[in-house]
Parts: C-alpha cells; structure tokens; sequence
C-alpha cells in the first residue's frame, strides 16, 4: 500500500514490526486468486493486486494515486455505468477493460477502518465469472433443449403449458395446443438411414419456427413427434396456425445422396381458456386429435370442437 497509517512516534523495534506485517499483508494480496483494489480515503488506488492490474489492463504503476473511477471501470447489462462505490457491489456487473472489452465480474466493496472506527478506505474485490456463466447458461440449455434439433425439450415445454394453464385459469386468456406427428418418416429412416432422419428433422424444425410468432414455443417432444403452444391465441387462429404448418411440411422436399422424400404432418389442436384440464390432460387430449388425423388418412388437422 501507498502507505502505512503507523504512528512515527512507535518504537524501531515496532515500527519494524509493522513493516514487516505490512510486507506480509502485500505479498497476501498479491497472491490472491481474486482482483483487490484498496483505496484511499478520497477514493484513489492506494494499491492494485496482479489480477486486478490483468483484468482492468492497468499496471499498478500507472494506477497508484488516480481515481478509482478513471482505472476501474463498470456497467450494467445495457453498457450503463455502474457506480460500485456508491451502491457497495454485491452484484454481477460487465468490468470495461483498458483495451475496450467487457469481462463479467461479481463485485464487493468494503470499508477500511482504523481502531476507533473511522474509515480510511475502501477496499473493492471483483472476480472473473465469464467462463463459469457460460458454462450455466450451456447447462442451462442443455436441459431445456432438444440436442438434435435445437427447439425446446418435453420438459421445458411441459413447464411453459402449467404456466399458460395458471394464466388462464387466473385470467381467462385464450391459448391453444397444437400436436405435430410427421407422416410418413419411417419411409426416409429406411431409405436414408437415421442419419438422413435426424438430418430431416433438423432441417423440419426450422421450417417450423419460422412460421411461428417469436413468443410461440415449439419443442420436439421426442421421435417424429412435436408440439407447440400459441398463447394469446383462439381455437379459430389456432386452427389457421396448424394449416400453414402443415402446408409448410408438405411443401417441404428433402434431399439425401440422391434420393427424395416428401413427408406430412398430422397435427390436433386444443384451445383453452380456463385451467379445468391439467397440461398432462390438454397434452393427452392432443396426441388423441393427432391420432385421429393419421387415422382418417393422414395429413389433416382436426381441432377439438371444445
């Protein structure tokens, strides 16, 4: 640190004891895995461990004795400057680095106190948590996608519809279920191989979201089989919906080493606009739909008449 707040009337003995603490104290801060900055009572930096000076960009050379606010530099998710000092850390902010990019800390900042209390500094600790959020967020994904196809998964779908089901229940607001079966994929699976199969619904399930508005959900519910949820939506747009996705899968031509498949959808539609049936009941009821679509001959809707 710039210096040691020791009394000059102490001792040699004592005071060379205080020195020898204070080398302790600086190499302890040095070799600490987290970022310390500690500042003097008008907010400058009195000192700036090794890590704080590699994630800032900063030397501590360059950094002793200038306003915190000039070397450490914070902002919120929207890039707004994030004053850690006046609101004490204790949260996730983007540090701007000398060399212009953002790193994602976690913050902390604490007083500096002498014996009878008064404060002398600060000193502000921040860690790098860029690698550790992403690996969540891709954990996060992980458990809520489908791998092959990148749509939502069973469980997350299931999640969304007790969601809507509370809404409208609550609220009375209209929402609908729509249950994909694909029509005559066993014929690429045996022509192509799973790979080809696989390879197909990829390519389906992008076809699909794009025909869909940006807050409809769509999830592979496993197999050849899909399901969406329009919510704000009536039995009558529903309707509408599921036709031009089963359009979208007719039209759809899907090539592989030479061959060419044409598939279809089957599709059963639920509306809903109270919470009488659970989402396991509304899920039950549109695979039935669906199956009665592929029974009077494939490649149909058939909407619930309520």
């Amino acid at each position: 640190m710039s210096a040691t707040f020791l009394d000059a009337s102490v001792k040699p003995r004592a005071r060379a004891e205080g020195h020898s603490d204070q080398a302790l104290l600086r190499g302890a801060l040095r070799a600490m895995a987290d970022a310390v900055v500690i500042l003097d009572p008008l907010g400058r930096i009195a000192f700036l461990n090794p890590i704080a000076a590699h994630l800032t960009g900063w030397r501590e050379t360059e950094s002793v004795g200038r306003p915190f606010i000039e070397i450490v530099r914070f902002a919120d998710a929207q890039g707004r400057g994030v004053d850690v000092l006046a609101d004490g850390g204790g949260h996730v902010s983007l540090l701007l680095r000398r060399d212009g990019h953002a790193v994602l800390v976690d913050t902390d900042v604490a007083p500096i106190l002498d014996t009878a209390g008064l404060q002398r500094g600060s000193v502000v600790t921040f860690r790098n948590i860029t690698a550790a959020r992403r690996l969540t967020d891709e954990l996060t994904w992980q458990a809520t996608h489908d791998p092959l196809t990148g749509l939502s998964n069973r469980r997350a779908f299931e999640s969304r519809l007790k969601r809507a089901v509370a809404t409208a229940g609550k609220q009375g607001c209209g929402h609908a279920l729509l249950y994909l079966d694909l029509d005559r994929f066993k014929a690429v699976n045996d022509g192509g191989g799973h790979i080809a199969g696989d390879e197909l619904l990829r390519q389906l399930a992008s076809q699909l979201r794009r025909q869909l508005r940006e807050h409809d959900m769509v999830a592979r519910l496993g197999g050849d089989e899909f399901a969406v949820l329009l919510e704000d939506c009536t039995r009558e747009q529903a309707a509408l919906v599921a036709e031009k996705l089963r359009e979208t899968a007719v039209a759809f031509e899907f090539g592989w080493q030479g061959l060419s498949f044409r598939i279809g959808l089957s599709i059963g539609v639920v509306a809903f606009a109270d919470g009488r049936r659970s989402p396991a009941e509304l899920l039950r009821r549109a695979d039935a739909l669906c199956y009665r679509a592929k029974a009077a001959g494939r490649d149909r809707v058939v909407v619930d008449s309520g």
